[in-house]
């Protein structure tokens, strides 16, 4: 595990402290070189840096994040260093790789190690969205409300190449999933119910762009 800082000059260090609000705040990747590390990110299995993307939601930059190696869920992982919160919002906008080894991308939260987290993991090669608990270096998808009884994942014909934006929100045992504007599923489980880390995850050899990643602590 590594964390490399870097900003580029002293008032952009200040106006992105100031943004963050006392546990919030919104990174867009935009006032960083390309090729840089981005600062204040924590990142574990995976290659990482600020691209130039035409396509971004917001111009000129994105993350790009490409695994090294699988980790125990199959993800890599890149967290904000910042804000810990046990209960909170996190929304993040993404896109997979495309090609054959396109597989999936994620949201991570109440991140305490590499052995105990939550994913949400959205799957280009199963085409489903999966709510994952990491206890204890144990990955354990977890049953969704609403779902036939033993499903642990919503169907969606996740597309390489398009951007998607995502949302959680996590109130104790409670877990809300949005996709754009639309509510996907809710879950309740209490399994981790400790403050960590939020951020983001790859999955696949293309590894994946995210931009306007948004953090909002709630306790």
């Amino acid at each position: 595990m590594k964390s490399i800082v870097s900003m580029k000059g002293v008032g952009a260090v200040l106006a992105f402290w100031g943004a963050l609000g006392g546990g919030s705040g919104r990174i867009d990747f935009d006032g960083l070189r390309a090729g840089a590390t981005p600062p204040n990110w924590v990142i574990e299995r995976a290659r990482v840096q600020v691209k130039l993307d035409p396509t971004a939601p917001s111009q000129p930059n994105v993350l790009q994040l490409t695994p090294e190696q699988q980790g125990k869920d199959g993800s890599s992982l890149a967290l904000f260093n910042p804000v810990v919160c046990r209960d909170g919002d996190v929304t993040v906008k993404f896109r997979m790789g495309s090609g054959p080894s396109a597989k999936g991308a994620g949201i991570v939260w109440r991140y305490r190690d590499a052995d105990n987290y939550y994913l949400l993991d959205f799957s280009a090669d199963r085409k489903d969205i999966q709510l994952i608990r990491v206890k204890d270096g144990v990955a354990l998808p977890l049953r969704i409300s609403g779902t036939k009884v033993g499903a642990t994942g919503v169907f969606h014909d996740l597309k390489a190449g398009q951007w998607y934006v995502a949302r959680v929100i996590f109130r104790g045992d409670s877990i809300r999933v949005m996709l754009g504007n639309r509510k996907l599923f809710e879950a309740w489980d209490s399994g981790l119910q400790v403050a960590g880390r939020s951020g983001v995850s790859s999955r696949g050899g293309n590894g994946v762009s995210f931009d306007d990643f948004r953090i909002e602590k709630h306790s």
